[in-house]
């Protein structure tokens, strides 16, 4: 068990290195530019409104899901949904509860722009960071990943943590990113996996499907 105010220092993060894509856009223009992958996302911060505006004018550090995060999270809510009594309606996107909806994508929009070097010097247990709505506590850890059986060698990556409002690790839900330090005019992009589960599991099904 990990406390959040621990002063361990990890010097493998004064070497981090990460590739830097360059976009001459803002984040909602990025978004735009990969059509068949962030539709879903874009379809969601439609529904929200100035979350676009967000995306387009402030400085801000977004972990982007995809369209099959968005995908998996509404089967798992649906499925849940179809198990309780009396059986509850299916839900989507144009249909889940806004209020559930913007507080869940909100914890994807960070303030302020961070790249993966401005972590080299956070603790072993990440650096803590605030969502641009609602000063919601997320957490964000290099991840040195291997290659050719060099432990640490491969691409570096970023674990991105709900922290669920507890200082305990136990209690977070964390998924990693895929690409990381996309810049553009007013933000920092990083990509999450594809098999990430959008609102993290269970925090966003009981929340989707509160009668």
């Amino acid at each position: 068990m990990i406390v959040a105010g621990c002063t361990k220092v990890d010097d493998t993060y004064k070497n981090a290195n990460a590739p830097q894509v360059n976009f001459s856009g803002n984040a909602y223009e990025y978004l735009q530019s990969q059509p068949g992958v962030f539709d879903s996302l874009l379809k969601a911060v439609a529904r929200i409104p100035g979350l676009a505006d967000s995306l387009k004018t402030k400085d801000i550090t977004l972990f982007a899901p995809n369209n099959r995060s968005f995908a998996l999270a509404f089967y798992n809510v649906n499925q849940a949904r179809l198990d309780s009594i009396p059986v509850m309606p299916p839900l989507d996107i144009n249909s889940v509860d806004p209020a559930v909806l913007d507080s869940t994508l909100c914890k994807y929009l960070i303030r302020g722009k961070i790249k993966s070097g401005d972590l080299t010097t956070s603790l072993s247990d990440g650096r803590d960071a605030e969502s641009i709505k609602y000063d919601y506590q997320m957490n964000l850890k290099l991840l040195f990943t291997g290659a050719n059986g060099y432990v640490g060698g491969g691409p570096t990556l970023i674990n991105f943590s709900d922290r669920n409002g507890s200082i305990f690790t136990r209690y977070w839900v964390t998924t990693k990113t895929s690409t990381i330090d996309i810049t553009a005019n007013n933000a920092v992009i990083n990509l999450l996996e594809s098999g990430h589960d959008f609102g993290f599991g269970n925090t966003f099904i009981r929340a989707a499907n509160r009668r």
